[in-house]
């Protein structure tokens, strides 16, 4: 049995449970309160190296990082969602998205508006004073933009016919952009990229 180590209200944990739910995998879930300050343990360090979720055990190796579990998670259960080898390094760019420009862009500010400037100064590791929240605006203005080129000439990131994980990867943010006070509708491609998402089977929403 798969054991993922999980927060709610987290979009990286989220991109992992609705991929799971998309490959049909069973898993336990178990709640690690970060706003608690419960991943700052000896014993979560064991399992996760810099103590964030999501983490995932699967038997007798421990993951940690989304999109490393992502990966482990299709090269072990679901190889038709990496993408052939033409599109290979479309699907690892677009993966290098997420864990780049979408994580120093859109997750920051949603998490400015989910919880206090205080609480995301502490998970950001900044002073309060240093939040640079017009920047992360204009950050995400950007990625989302460059999103939005890309999906207007192409179904999925990686160009390929079916999605990848590299959908799955973007999509976590991007499906709570309305959390970081985005008007998803100014992004049109990404607006249907969504709802394409959203009709494949097994779908589950962001959420507890």
């Amino acid at each position: 049995m798969l054991t993922l180590y999980d927060h709610p209200r987290s979009g990286n944990c989220y991109k992992v449970r609705l991929f799971l739910a998309l490959i049909g995998k069973d898993y336990q879930r178990i709640f690690v309160d970060v706003l608690a300050r419960k991943n700052q343990t000896a014993e979560f360090e064991r399992i996760s190296a810099f103590q964030q979720v999501p983490a995932l055990t699967d038997g007798g190796t421990d993951i940690w990082d989304s999109h490393a579990i992502l990966l482990h998670l299709a090269h072990h259960y679901a190889p038709g969602w990496l993408a052939p080898l033409p599109q290979t390094g479309a699907m690892h760019a677009w993966i290098s998205v997420s864990a780049n420009e979408i994580a120093n862009s859109l997750q920051p500010l949603r998490l400015t508006h989910v919880v206090s400037h205080a609480e995301a100064a502490h998970h950001l590791g900044v002073s309060e004073a240093l939040l640079d929240i017009p920047g992360m605006q204009t950050r995400t203005d950007r990625v989302l933009h460059r999103m939005d080129k890309r999906l207007a000439t192409s179904r999925w990131l990686a160009g390929t016919d079916a999605p990848t994980v590299a959908d799955i990867a973007c999509y976590g943010y991007a499906a709570l952009a309305e959390e970081a006070a985005i008007d998803i509708a100014t992004y049109p491609a990404i607006a249907a990229w969504r709802e394409r998402i959203r009709q494949l089977p097994g779908y589950v929403p962001p959420g507890p």
